[in-house]
């Protein structure tokens, strides 16, 4: 077996596995971890989930090159340059870092699947959108996301109102700290991306090249 079908065949596994992880945070044993601490919550499922649906997407992206290469979709014409991806992302992003709605995951059943399925889904978008975008989109979608994490970890991290009633205030600050960290991390591993590539992607390089 080769080195490329070796990668084509653990990218799949990969997604599974960080998926089934995320989902096993929600049913017990491991729920009382999302339950107990903001920081399981916030910072480890709310990222695998998201790390799930755009490991799978781009699974899913990879078969359906292998086998209809010419191939656009009806998501790539929905999808343009990616804006509506990032702006589905960015959107539900913003609603899972409420303080409301976290308490909601907590206690209603309802909520926590709205939770899983949305995340995933806004996962499975950015990694589509990224792959159409320019990087002048890419930034404008960076510089509007990543600052708003900053923004309400440091609020979080900083109050002396416990704003989740799931949570204490220690766990709170932890996670407002975590989520700073976090967007940083994005951040740079953005950026970094963005170096190595070095040229025009998605719908901008197909213009670019007539």
């Amino acid at each position: 077996m080769s080195a490329e079908r070796q990668h084509a065949g653990l990218l799949p596994a990969s997604a599974a596995a960080v998926t089934a992880g995320a989902l096993a945070l929600s049913v017990p044993p491991l729920r009382s971890l999302i339950e107990q601490s903001m920081v399981w919550h916030m910072l480890v499922q709310m990222p695998l989930l998201v790390a799930g649906g755009a490991l799978c997407a781009a699974a899913l992206q990879r078969w359906r090159r292998a086998a209809r290469p010419a191939a656009i979709g009806w998501l790539g014409h929905i999808n343009r340059y990616g804006l509506t991806g990032f702006m589905f992302a960015l959107v539900v992003g913003a609603y899972w870092m409420l303080p409301a709605t976290v308490d909601r995951a907590v206690v209603l059943p309802a909520a926590d699947a709205a939770k899983i399925v949305s995340l995933w889904l806004a996962g499975a978008a950015l990694r589509h959108a990224f792959g159409r975008a320019p990087a002048a989109v890419q930034l404008f979608f960076i510089g509007s996301a990543l600052p708003m994490g900053v923004w309400v970890g440091v609020y979080l991290a900083s109050t002396d109102l416990r704003l989740c009633n799931a949570y204490s205030l220690a766990s709170q600050i932890a996670t407002g700290r975590g989520m700073v960290a976090l967007s940083l991390l994005a951040g740079a591993v953005w950026l970094a991306g963005l170096r190595g590539h070095g040229r025009p992607r998605g719908d901008a390089a197909q213009a670019l090249q007539g």
